[in-house]
């Protein structure tokens, strides 16, 4: 039996935190250099620019990529014999107050949503999503999310008949009606099947995908590229501003569902996909 600290784990999220705050993943960067090679647009080529000089800018200095530093979620996958000593989740909300209070992180968090809305102060808690694998592998993430790509999020339960074109659909109708408010060029993490609760969780998780990672499944991959190429052809362009990418990658995760149902959930980001996963 593994036995993991769960302190030494808080660290590990704190530095995590701090990373993905400042420090754009390089498969991004990556993907937002060969988009600007393809865009059509002047403009759309200059803002993609501008968000590549930004990201330069934030790395060299250490401070966020963006204003809105976002809700953190935290992922942690515990391999086959392994097993957690202490508060975990006590220990990544310290974590997270200690990041925030070193890289000035706006603080984004509010309690009781609906009532006061008062603001915690220090972005805690993170949202915490905890499993055990069928591996042997155990491995750490953190995902930080804005407020404007999370507004264009969605999920709906679709009839079975559906199928992928159902999906597209759907996907399509939320970019259109909200993506230009959720700072494009986008990157979408999409979750299908499972249930109501389940379908959210995959397509978030979906994000943590690195862009430059063909998925193993030809059908899936193929949907993938399909739903990337329908984006980039509605024109919202970089910034919102016009121009030929929209989309530059697009993540599909799916689960077993019941047979009277389609569960379809889209977690939508911005460029600036902050995220990272480590193996412990």
């Amino acid at each position: 039996m593994r036995v993991l600290s769960a302190r030494r784990l808080g660290h590990m999220v704190e530095s995590l935190c701090e990373e993905v705050s400042t420090e754009l993943p390089p498969d991004v960067v990556e993907a937002l250099s060969l988009y600007r090679v393809s865009e059509e647009s002047p403009t759309g080529r200059s803002v993609i620019d501008m968000i590549l000089e930004n990201a330069d800018e934030a790395r060299r200095l250490g401070v966020p990529l963006c204003q809105d530093t976002g809700v953190f979620t935290v992922y942690l996958t515990l391999g086959t014999g392994t097993a957690l000593d202490g508060e975990f989740a006590a220990e990544a909300s310290a974590a997270l107050a200690r990041a925030t209070k070193r890289c000035s992180l706006r603080p984004s968090v509010v309690e009781d949503p609906a009532r006061g809305r008062e603001n915690t102060g220090d972005n805690t808690p993170p949202l915490l999503e905890v499993c055990v694998s069928g591996g042997d592998e155990t491995t750490l993430g953190v995902l930080a999310k804005g407020g404007g790509c999370e507004m264009a999020s969605g999920m709906v339960m679709l009839p079975p008949g559906a199928g992928w074109r159902g999906v597209l659909e759907f996907i399509l109708e939320a970019v259109e009606e909200k993506g230009a408010g959720a700072c494009p060029p986008l990157v979408l993490g999409v979750g299908i099947g499972g249930s109501f609760d389940v379908a959210p969780k995959l397509a978030k998780r979906a994000l943590l995908t690195p862009l430059d990672e063909k998925n193993p499944d030809p059908v899936v991959s193929g949907h993938e590229e399909e739903l990337v190429e329908a984006v980039n052809r509605m024109g919202i362009g970089p910034g919102a501003l016009g121009g030929t990418v929209t989309c530059i990658g697009a993540r599909i995760l799916e689960a077993p569902c019941h047979m009277a149902t389609l569960p379809v959930a889209l977690s939508v980001n911005c460029h600036s996909l902050r995220r990272k996963v480590i193996t412990i």
